[in-house]
């Protein structure tokens, strides 16, 4: 189907559409693109956005100590506290829980934390309190800081910066809430954007866009939220009356610069050609997983699919094969080990029991020997988890 919201904008103003900004009135049905999805109103369509793929802006104090109480480290954590690489941890996001409940939006990321004391902990000596120095950058809006008394119902979960692997959870952050100056506002510039732009009415009033980027065809690949206000307007380099806007705020997990070679992969339409994915190193497949178009069905058991594992060298690499194996270029089907539950319980296209064939599996196995939680492999724990649902899977 073609988009004839895209078509005219390419007809009329002579330049490619890439972005549209987007405010949300409600959640309209997903996996339809834009203007076809309900509960959107459109706040601006625009040529580029200048400025959106930025490295994140630095904590305001880039050294704070802080002391995870009796905490029980996994992973890169329990290494930095054994002394492994002299006890630097990275980046480590921190998950607020309420009574055992994710309290959302409401994270922090610890920067470049290391590892600078640790004793077991008083209370109960098989956990440990752990002092960590790291720049912290805190959620974009939080509850402001809690009492004493109510922080003693919060628990706290340990992530990697995507949030995807545990590195363990710990009782308590006491300094965690504590005020910080914010970092500055970004700067962004919507180059080439409509003169009677919804966005442009607002003045210097704050909107709440998304900035969604979208493909040659007009679907929407992925996007980000934002806080903008309007800074500037001028005309813009591309003529045809259209303007550069310049706005002002914050963008919700701005993306590195690294990432926009992914995005640019999709620009054509949804991948065609198989392993695309495989010419970008680990930590950028899970940028490619978030772009990979979820399939809601309709559900189909039964027939034999075939998975590439000759470049599955980490656990994005995997689910960007086990995707394109059940749902071809491009296709998805979950993103870790919780995301592969929901897809085998139905809604993603493939549901056991059905045949997969898995080529060069030694490859999986071995690359990501020791990352499992039960198995040897986390390759293993994924073969488990198929077989489990009655999924047939072959190793060759």
């Amino acid at each position: 189907m073609t988009n004839p919201w895209r078509e005219r904008w390419s007809r009329e103003r002579g330049t490619p559409l890439r972005y549209v900004l987007v405010e949300e009135r409600d959640h309209g049905p997903e996996g339809r693109s834009f203007p076809y999805a309900r509960g959107y109103d459109l706040l601006a369509k625009c040529a580029d956005v200048e400025g959106l793929f930025a490295e994140p802006p630095v904590p305001a104090v880039p050294g704070e100590e802080l002391v995870l109480f009796a905490c029980a480290p996994l992973g890169p954590l329990r290494d930095a506290v054994d002394g492994k690489d002299g006890g630097r941890i990275g980046d480590m996001l921190i998950e607020v829980r309420f009574k055992g409940e994710k309290v959302h939006d409401w994270d922090y990321e610890l920067c470049d934390a290391v590892v600078v004391d640790q004793q077991p902990s008083p209370e109960d000596p098989s956990l440990v309190d752990i002092a960590v120095e790291a720049g912290v950058r805190p959620p974009s809006w939080s509850f402001g800081t809690p009492s004493d008394e109510r922080q003693k119902q919060f628990g706290f979960e340990l992530f990697d910066p995507e949030g995807d692997t545990s590195y363990g959870s710990c009782e308590a952050v006491p300094r965690l809430f504590r005020s910080r100056r914010s970092p500055e506002p970004v700067e962004l510039r919507l180059l080439g954007c409509d003169p009677d732009a919804p966005l442009l009415s607002r003045g210097r009033g704050a909107a709440r866009p998304d900035i969604l980027a979208v493909d040659r065809t007009g679907r929407v690949m992925t996007g980000r939220s934002a806080v903008l206000s309007v800074i500037e307007t001028r005309p813009s380099a591309l003529g045809g009356g259209l303007l550069d806007v310049t706005v002002s705020g914050d963008v919700e997990e701005q993306p590195r610069p690294e990432l926009e070679p992914v995005w640019e992969a999709w620009r054509d339409g949804l991948p065609t050609e198989p392993n695309r994915w495989a010419r970008f190193p680990e930590e950028l497949r899970r940028e490619w997983l978030w772009l990979t178009e979820k399939r809601h069905g309709p559900d189909r058991t039964g027939g034999a699919y075939h998975l590439d594992g000759r470049y599955v060298t980490g656990h994005y690499g995997l689910h960007c094969a086990l995707g394109e194996a059940l749902g071809g270029p491009g296709g998805y089907y979950g993103r870790c080990w919780n995301s592969l539950f929901d897809c085998l319980s139905g809604g993603f296209g493939a549901v056991p029991p059905f045949t997969l064939v898995w080529h060069d599996f030694e490859v999986a196995r071995r690359a990501l020997a020791g990352e499992g939680m039960t198995a040897d492999s986390y390759a293993e724990e994924v073969v488990g988890r198929l077989r489990g649902f009655g999924a047939t899977v072959e190793l060759r």
